[in-house]
This record gives C-alpha cells, structure tokens and sequence, in this order.
C-alpha cells in the first residue's frame, strides 16, 4: 500500500514538473512571437489598429469641420451676393 501511494505521489510530482515546464515554454513561444511580430510591424512600417483608429477619428472630425466651415462660407456668399444686388438695384 505504501509502494501505490508512493508512486501516485511520484506520478502526482512528475505532472505537476510537466505542467510548470510547459507552462513556462508557452510563455517563451509566446514571447518570441511578440518579438517576432513586432518585427514585421517595425519592418513593413505597418500602424497599430488602436493608432489607426485614432487617425481615422481625427480625420472624421477634421471632415466635419470642413463641412461646417462650407456651409458657413456658403452662407456668407449668398449674404453678400444678396448686399451687392441690393446696392446694384439702389443705385439704378
């Protein structure tokens, strides 16, 4: 009985060994990965989707501001059309 409990604690010791150690190779796989990623970013001169998405929300602002600045432009233009049509009939 001695000898079973012995080799079940023995066997118990091994896996949890193995469980740790591949634990600790999935972290250096994972590791070297990152690395190996950041490589081709750095490489190909790619962005990051989070700094991506910042571009693209600076560039929607940037439009929405255009077109309020048209609009705004627009109205100016058709005001002082309207003045100098006025001022033409005035002076006829």
């Amino acid at each position: 009985m001695k000898n079973k409990n012995k080799i079940f604690s023995d066997l118990s010791k091994i896996a949890t060994d193995a469980f740790g150690s591949i634990s600790g190779i999935r972290k250096e796989i994972e590791t070297i990965v990152k690395i190996k990623i950041e490589n081709v970013i750095n490489k190909y001169d790619l962005i990051r989707r989070k700094e991506f998405e910042i571009v693209k929300k600076m560039h929607e602002n940037q439009l929405l501001r255009i077109n309020k600045l048209e609009k705004i432009i627009l109205t100016k233009n058709k005001k002082n059309r309207n003045k100098v049509q006025k001022t033409r009939k005035k002076s006829k």
